[in-house]
């Protein structure tokens, strides 16, 4: 019986979920990239905070690339 209710609940909230439009402001949200680069991240393992230098990394490369990408196709055509 348990497993019976949250399976309704799940599929109430997944119709809640579908049922919310996105909006252009929701794409262009950077606030949770920024709150991710300027947060400390107070772990004293090693691995998890290599990880997450490793993330930052990655993100500002996509981001800059991306930022390439579309300053190429407007500008340099």
């Amino acid at each position: 019986m348990q497993t019976t209710k949250t399976n309704i609940n799940d599929t109430n909230s997944e119709k809640i979920v579908r049922a919310k439009k996105n909006t252009l402001k929701d794409y262009f949200a950077l606030m949770p990239v920024l709150t991710y680069f300027f947060t400390k991240k107070n772990s004293a393992n090693f691995n998890i905070r290599a990880m997450h230098t490793i993330n930052k990394i990655s993100i500002t490369v996509f981001l800059l690339g991306l930022i390439f990408i579309i300053v190429k196709k407007l500008f340099l055509n």
